[in-house]
């Protein structure tokens, strides 16, 4: 019998557990390991709590019957798994067990030894691993599709690791065969399919790169199928590239897209005959076709523009996007007919583009959701423009009516009482006690007076042009008439000014105009008055006419100091005196722009030539008579 000395030396140091125990199941001995292991804090505790082994410590009971079955017909037991309770909490462990039986002299069974060691990571991790391996097998299986796993060798041809059952479906042929020959699959792709396929397969493979693929086979039976593959890289397996994959059955969607692309090829070819961009959104797989004229209309070439939904959506101006939207989602719930929204779209140089988009959905599912919609995009940039401008110029007209009627009142108002003080202060100056100091009270009241009342008869006059309501009463004149009589007022003017006069204008009836007459020397008066007043001292003024085809032209000239090109742009603006309102001449602003007026309601024109520095030439020009 062993010396129980040794057996504790050799016990105690162990660091799984070990342990003696009677056939019966009672513990003898526990190593502190075992003690440990069950929980307890001392060999004594361990012992003193164990009754009946089998069913205190093994899960299943029977495990404990297979274990002595095992022992007494071998003499030993080794890596003996079993599930069993850490004795004192009673938390489930896997343990591993190693054993043997200890027989005296005379060969009786004195007790078994053994030992314990907890695997229960291990187990765990191991069951983890089963459990994966066989969900993977039932979504290798069940996944619509061929699965496939190869492996390719440096230098060597692709082995086909492993590939789902499905195969047979698609190609006709058993997973068995194709791991026998990996390169089985090859020959039955489409021939006119053939090189593009295997140029992409190999640049992903040597690029490392997902693969993303359709093309065509032919099965033996002469049948023609449409497969979708993918794959991406895996870990390397053994020195040896691996990639994983799968191989879908697309026929029935190729052959209603180019059913679809035929049929679709018609309407799109009719629609864009009237000069419509076209597009064609499918709705479920997210990918929305726009024609090439429908991107031109942008600016954008075909390639420019991807066919995304929201390709055309992230140009939509932000102050109409929330309108396009809701007109969309209204047609999509059923509550619209069709989808109908002006909206403004960016167009590749920046520029913003009013379009009219419509659509309608032409196909459902089964719970009404939209699958897909086709449209067009019609250019209403030129249209919304042109009513811009339509209400701009309407609204111009109104408020000019509006300002000429105001004008018109006022001088209508302002005249009777100018009249009664103009009346009060020339009877004011025929007074003959009146004072020198006063009489010069007088001349201011009756200049200002006189001055005053021009503007009003000026004001008048423009708007009666504007709104149409000017009486001209047009007759056969001679030029040289009309001249001299707006010389005679003006002819004290210009001497006092050291102006001199050059009067070109041919005598009699040599040059002779249809026009109102007083109208035409308002005009001519104005025209020297001018040149009289803006001149420098000792210059001069030149009168010429001429007739010119259908037209008499009358030009007045003079030495003044010119004009530059912004003056001129101001010139015939009313109320403008290009700054002059600061300086010693006296003056409306409104000479020149209704000498225009009336030269052009009388069927003529005026226009000006001037440089700065080089004086003033303007030029009338009426109808002959």
């Amino acid at each position: 019998m062993p010396n129980n000395d040794d057996f504790r030396s050799l016990f105690e140091f162990l660091p799984i557990g070990a342990y003696r125990s009677r056939p019966d199941g009672t513990q003898v001995r526990a190593n502190p390991a075992l003690v440990r292991l069950n929980g307890y804090d001392s060999e004594a505790e361990l012992l003193a709590a164990v009754r009946n082994i089998a069913h205190e410590w093994y899960v299943d009971p029977a495990r404990r019957a297979l274990f002595v079955q095992q022992l007494e017909r071998d003499g030993q037991v080794t890596g003996f798994e079993s599930e069993v309770w850490r004795h004192k909490t009673r938390e489930r462990i896997w343990v591993s067990e190693n054993a043997h039986i200890v027989h005296d002299t005379a060969g009786q069974v004195l007790f078994y030894e053994g030992t314990l060691e907890e695997i229960t990571d291990r187990v765990r991790e191991r069951q983890a691993l089963r459990r994966s391996q066989q969900q993977l097998q039932q979504v290798f299986e069940l996944v619509p599709g061929v699965l496939y796993h190869w492996a390719m060798p440096n230098g060597g041809p692709a082995l086909t690791a492993s590939i789902s059952p499905r195969v047979k479906e698609l190609f006709g042929v058993e997973p068995e065969a194709t791991l026998r020959d990996p390169m089985l699959l090859r020959r039955f792709r489409h021939p006119q399919d053939r090189e593009r396929v295997e140029a992409e397969i190999a640049a992903a493979t040597r690029e490392r790169r997902a693969l993303d693929i359709e093309f065509r086979i032919v099965l033996d039976d002469g049948t023609e199928k449409w497969v979708h593959q993918t794959s991406s890289p895996g870990p390397p397996e053994e020195g040896a590239e691996v990639r994983v994959g799968l191989l879908q059955d697309v026929t029935a969607r190729k052959r209603a897209e180019i059913a679809l692309r035929e049929n679709g090829e018609l309407w799109k070819r009719a629609l864009e005959s009237t000069g419509d961009g076209v597009w064609d959104w499918d709705l479920a797989g997210g990918v929305e076709v726009y024609s090439p004229q429908c991107k031109a209309l942008y600016g954008y070439s075909d390639q420019d523009l991807p066919n995304l939904p929201e390709a055309l959506d992230e140009l939509t101006h932000p102050d109409d996007a929330g309108r396009m939207r809701q007109a969309r989602d209204d047609h999509f719930a059923g509550r619209t007919p069709a989808y109908v929204n002006e909206h403004r779209v960016r167009c590749k140089n920046g520029q913003w583009k009013w379009i009219l988009s419509r659509g309608i959905v032409i196909s459902r599912d089964a719970a009404g959701r939209p699958l897909r919609m086709i449209g067009t995009h019609t250019d209403l940039t030129a249209a919304k423009q042109a009513e811009a401008l339509r209400l701009e110029r309407d609204r111009a007209a109104a408020a000019d009516q509006a300002k000429s009627q105001f004008l018109s009142r006022v001088s209508h108002e302002l005249r009777t009482p100018l009249n009664a003080i103009l009346g009060f202060a020339q009877l004011l100056d025929l007074d003959p006690g009146a004072t020198e100091r006063q009489r010069g009270w007088i001349g201011h009241v009756l200049s200002s007076g006189k001055h005053l009342l021009a503007l009003m008869d000026d004001i008048l006059d423009i708007s009666s042009v504007q709104t149409g309501q000017l009486p001209t009463m047009p007759e056969h004149l001679s030029l040289r008439v009309v001249v001299e009589e707006a010389w005679a007022m003006l002819d004290t003017a210009a001497r006092q000014a050291g102006i001199e006069v050059i009067d070109e204008v041919p005598p009699g009836d040599a040059l002779a105009v249809r026009a109102d007459r007083r109208r035409l020397k308002q005009i001519v008066s104005n025209l020297l008055s001018n040149a009289i007043k803006y001149n420098r001292p000792g210059g001069w003024v030149r009168l010429r006419a001429k007739a010119a085809g259908d037209l008499v032209e009358l030009s007045v000239a003079d030495s003044g100091p010119g004009l530059s090109e912004a003056e001129r742009a101001r010139l015939f603006t009313p109320f403008e005196r290009l700054g002059a309102k600061h300086g010693p001449v006296a003056g409306t602003g409104l000479g020149l722009a209704l000498s225009r007026q009336l030269a052009e309601a009388m069927g003529g024109s005026i226009e000006v030539e001037s440089e700065p520095g080089q004086g003033a030439t303007f030029r009338v020009r009426l109808p002959a008579g």
